[in-house]
């Protein structure tokens, strides 16, 4: 397992338990914690871990590179090791885990399931996310649900393995109280985000939009890297639907730094977490292809790292997104 940052002084505040509804305000607490001891205490502590439980998905879109390992050994992780994993991320000082795949709804162990395991991390950690291809009821207890959506009807369906109705019927259904939609740009769909989000705002149950940029791993998956023009106006268009009203979350600053990755990466802020249990901090790439930063269109990690570096929109973007005020 790869040495990560540790320092049991930074570990998060340990809160008594509480009913759900008091979580946000804990969270809240939890996050001004994270950056009194970041910023002031000088802790190099991460913020976030991108915990993969699986590689199995049940779908096999054409843009992921994950479900092209389900076969491999160790591409599914057991209850004790994803338990164990956990506790050594508390240790960190991590105050976010997002659970993600292949697809995570799929993971199960035995007796345990999905819905255990994120109950869980939820009495150690104040934050619990989870990012879902939405084919599967979204009901889970996590305090955020993204759902991914690569477009309308047409463009979804060709991009990710005809599932549009599966996930259109269970964003309409859905009584999450946290429900974004996450949309990967890449040259088949950026042309289209206009339509999807007319579309998306008469859905109540989305609470906001969060874009990304395609990013080439070079694992079998389709080529659909923007060019660097397409990139442009790919970013520049979402600037705009956001200055028109649009619910997209993402900051207009790091939009803008996006467009030629001109933006500081604070990349330890960040722990990385795979199926068979290894950890690693650092690039969300590392351990999982080459790692290629004039091509990163990891959105995330750019709102994430101006937070650290206290931008007004970039915190403002994670508090909404993370509290769900």
């Amino acid at each position: 397992m790869s040495a990560m940052i540790e320092d049991k002084d930074s570990t998060a505040t340990v809160y008594p338990g509480s009913r759900p509804g008091n979580r946000k305000i804990l969270r809240s607490f939890d996050f001004l914690d994270f950056f009194f001891r970041r910023k002031v205490l000088r802790k190099r502590i991460p913020l976030l871990a991108s915990f993969k439980v699986t590689y199995r998905c049940n779908l096999t879109c054409g843009a992921c590179p994950y479900h092209r390992k389900a076969h491999e050994e160790n591409s599914h992780m057991s209850w004790e090791t994803a338990i164990t994993t956990l506790q050594q991320i508390k240790k960190t000082g991590c105050r976010i885990v997002v659970f993600e795949g292949g697809e995570p709804f799929v993971w199960k162990d035995g007796p345990h399931d999905f819905h255990e395991l994120i109950g869980y991390a939820k009495e150690l950690f104040r934050c619990v996310a989870v990012t879902t291809n939405g084919t599967f009821s979204l009901d889970v207890p996590a305090d955020v649900l993204w759902v991914s959506l690569d477009g309308t009807k047409h463009i979804h369906d060709k991009l990710r393995s005809n599932s549009f109705d599966r996930v259109w019927n269970n964003l309409l259904t859905t009584l999450h109280p946290n429900i974004l939609v996450h949309v990967t740009l890449n040259k088949e769909n950026w042309h289209d985000l206009n339509q999807m989000a007319d579309t998306l705002r008469t859905i109540p149950s989305i609470k906001g939009m969060t874009v990304q940029l395609f990013y080439p791993y070079g694992q079998g998956e389709d080529p659909l890297a923007l060019s660097r023009q397409e990139r442009a106006a790919a970013l520049e268009n979402v600037i705009q639907l956001k200055r028109k009203g649009y619910p997209i979350l993402n900051s207009v600053s790091r939009m803008k730094a996006m467009i030629g990755n001109t933006w500081t990466c604070h990349d330890d802020i960040l722990v990385n977490v795979n199926p068979d249990g290894s950890i690693s901090t650092g690039c969300y790439v590392k351990n999982r292809g080459p790692v290629h930063c004039a091509e990163c269109g990891f959105t995330p990690v750019a709102e994430a790292s101006g937070a650290v570096d206290l931008l007004p929109g970039s915190l403002y973007a994670g508090w909404r997104i993370f509290t769900g005020y």
